[in-house]
């Protein structure tokens, strides 16, 4: 996140906005994150869908306010609140000051020889789409690719799921929990797209390299 930009988590018992506390800043937004599960969603009566186009259209009447919305899914497996689960696909940024990372050990060896990718040594289990996502960054390392160019590249892949450019998100969101915690080789390119750079912590075994 660029360092012009800063995040506050606000508590709305608080008498006064934060930018008025914060010299040379002004109010630009706010963002409001929901847990909500599928199941309580359910027995509570709620269509999320309807939910969140409600929320949107609440706000849009007001001249001048925009709005942007993420949905944010997650496997079953995954034990997390909700909202914990929200913020961080999100990247909160209060969030990822206060959460330590993993330490770091061998890195993400790519091996597109063989299709396999391990973390620290340890082999990620990666699904089509997400290793020809992976197999596409690394073979155009350094360039910045937006949504087309990459729904593009996984066109002819599947996994049993519909695709579209929005989907593209999710695979990528997916992708650097796989890599975790080297998931911010995946770098978002603010208003551009996404790129992967060449990083220290990743090797890459080229496709023609000989199998031993």
């Amino acid at each position: 996140m660029s360092t012009d930009y800063v995040a506050i988590p606000w508590d709305s018992a608080q008498p006064n906005p934060p930018a008025r506390a914060t010299p040379g800043l002004g109010f630009r937004g706010f963002g409001i994150y929901v847990g909500l599960d599928e199941g309580a969603a359910d027995a509570a009566g709620v269509d999320i869908a309807s939910l969140v186009g409600e929320v949107q259209r609440a706000i849009t009447d007001i001249p001048g306010a925009q709005t942007f919305a993420s949905v944010v899914l997650a496997p079953p497996y995954v034990e997390e609140p909700p909202l914990a689960v929200v913020r961080s696909a999100l990247g909160e940024p209060s969030l990822q000051r206060t959460v330590p990372r993993a330490p770091r050990g061998d890195g993400v060896v790519i091996d597109l020889a063989r299709h396999r990718v391990t973390v620290d040594g340890r082999h990620v289990t990666l699904s089509f789409r997400e290793h020809a996502l992976l197999t596409f960054l690394v073979e155009h390392q350094g360039e910045v690719h937006d949504r087309p160019r990459l729904l593009a590249a996984l066109l002819g892949e599947t996994d049993g799921e519909p695709i579209h450019e929005r989907t593209i998100d999710v695979y990528l969101q997916r992708l650097r929990r796989r890599l975790a915690p080297y998931g911010d080789v995946v770098r978002t390119v603010r208003g551009r797209g996404y790129r992967l750079d060449p990083h220290p912590d990743v090797t890459v075994v080229p496709a023609h390299a000989t199998a031993r």
